[in-house]
């Protein structure tokens, strides 16, 4: 240990990469994308990636206080990520700062919905799954452009897997999440 190793801008970071991956790897399954689900797009794909995100933010809850600096670095690494994919799209560097700001502000809003939706205790129950169906087709589909009303077939499989994915987190522990195995073993 070296003299000022107690400081905390000494203290070495979390490598959250693993972590980071296996949840885009997650919500980067083909099947979450069709007409009846989530649109592929840069949209859609923004929409399924910040749901998984946040389903492990949940799960980081469980554990308390101690997980908030992990909580804000994966979401830190998530919009850096964003930003990278508006970048490689070909947006401008000066618009990319004021799309980052309205993502966040989309995922806030997305979180609270979805934490309303779902309860403040994780995992959340089947009785949670109409409310999350309908915030999901309220964000994947908001002017009904895909000719869906309220929450269809589709958008109810994708609120009846988040639940699931919930539901498999909730018995991993912080350190598999951490390490990148927190979706080992979930098939559904």
């Amino acid at each position: 240990m070296g003299l000022l190793d107690f400081l905390p801008w000494r203290r070495k970071a979390i490598d959250l990469s693993p972590a980071y991956v296996s949840v885009v790897k997650q919500a980067r399954r083909p099947e979450l994308y069709s007409d009846k689900h989530a649109p592929d797009s840069f949209d859609g794909r923004f929409d399924m990636l910040g749901a998984h995100v946040h389903l492990v933010l949940r799960r980081f809850r469980q554990d308390g206080v101690a997980r908030d600096e992990i909580g804000q670095a994966l979401f830190d690494m998530f919009f850096a990520d964003m930003d990278q994919a508006m970048r490689e799209a070909g947006v401008g560097d000066l618009g990319v700062g004021k799309r980052i700001r309205k993502m966040a502000q989309a995922f806030y809003g997305r979180a609270a919905a979805y934490d309303t939706a779902m309860g403040k205790a994780a995992p959340a129950d089947q009785a949670c799954l109409a409310p999350l169906a309908e915030v999901l087709a309220r964000n994947l589909d908001p002017e009904g452009v895909r000719g869906q009303t309220g929450a269809s077939e589709g958008i109810q499989q994708l609120a009846t897997r988040l639940l699931q994915v919930e539901a498999h987190l909730a018995v991993k522990s912080v350190d598999d999440i951490l390490t990148g195995n927190g979706f080992d073993g979930f098939d559904a």
